[in-house]
């Protein structure tokens, strides 16, 4: 593979993984309301997350069942590793996420969530010795930064922001954020000697089940009611864990933590552009447009620099 064909697909597959996720905002937001989960109610979100990510890992045994006519097992302290990143990437990450969110505004939830590029860039340099910080990397990912204040100005100027924080809430967007970071880097490890599919597969269903059984304790049981629609959303958000995790860990096993994750800073911003057009009420202003442009500016500086493709 040539390099300007290996950046090409560092592109297009980050691009299609964010794309996916983006559609995961809007996507929940409907579910939630289908299922009349109360913002609150951290538990059943849980429950719900359990079984989203437990259909996504089945989904992608089926897929390596039919392309390879067996599927892996792991042997030894494959499991291991497999059951830790599966705690890294779906439990701690999602745990820590739906709680953050339900006890902090939006917007700061928002803002909190994009430090996840910065987090694996620091861990990066600590962790893999080829993968070091670079004055590009440092300024790309302040022109992202930016990018994301950009997109929400208007929220903030208008007091979208409140002044106080709280462990619960900040703090533990701020841990789904650390988790989501140590998974990159530790997966990247695993994935020399565990394929990076086969990874994907059993960390989402041993993740997914330590969700579903705390959920579960947390809700006293199962309670969720689902409507024909919510059916169909969950499936499309399992399709698009699925498809989007295979995708972004594979390039992270091929380029460098840094280089692939800072694409996560377009995540918010598709996932406007999927909520102006599913959510009559909110518009698509022309700062979110802005914020795209400063995002790309910043993902085009930190790959500035020779990939290894």
């Amino acid at each position: 593979m040539t390099h300007k064909n290996g950046k090409l697909k560092l592109v297009l597959l980050a691009a299609v993984c964010c794309l996916l996720w983006g559609t995961a905002i809007p996507t929940l937001k409907t579910l939630y309301t289908q299922m009349a989960i109360p913002s609150t109610d951290m538990y059943s979100k849980l429950v719900l997350a359990g079984i989203r990510f437990l259909m996504a890992g089945t989904l992608i045994g089926v897929f390596v069942l039919m392309r390879d006519k067996r599927i892996m097992v792991l042997k030894g302290k494959q499991w291991r590793d497999a059951l830790i990143f599966g705690l890294l990437n779906t439990t701690l990450q999602y745990m820590f996420f739906y709680v953050g969110v339900g006890n902090t505004g939006a917007i700061k939830g928002v803002l909190i969530d994009t430090s996840k590029p910065m987090m694996v860039v620091v861990m990066a340099h600590l962790f893999i010795k080829d993968d070091r910080i670079t004055r590009n990397k440092i300024l790309g990912l302040l022109v992202g930064t930016i990018g994301i204040i950009v997109a929400n100005i208007d929220k903030i100027s208008t007091g979208g922001i409140e002044a106080s924080l709280s462990f619960t809430g900040e703090g533990f967007l701020i841990i789904s954020s650390l988790a989501y970071s140590a998974a990159v880097i530790f997966g990247k490890h695993v994935m020399k000697v565990i394929p990076s599919t086969i990874l994907n597969m059993y960390q989402m269903i041993l993740g997914a089940i330590i969700l579903l059984v705390m959920g579960l304790i947390g809700t006293g049981g199962y309670h969720l009611h689902f409507t024909p629609l919510a059916v169909i959303l969950l499936v499309y958000s399992a399709f698009l864990s699925a498809i989007a995790f295979v995708l972004w860990y594979s390039l992270i096993n091929q380029y460098s933590a840094s280089s692939v994750s800072v694409y996560a800073f377009l995540v918010p911003v598709f996932g406007s552009i999927f909520s102006s057009i599913l959510f009559p009420e909110e518009h698509l202003s022309l700062l979110v447009l802005a914020s795209l442009v400063l995002m790309s500016i910043g993902i085009w500086l930190v790959n500035r620099v020779k990939q290894s493709a």
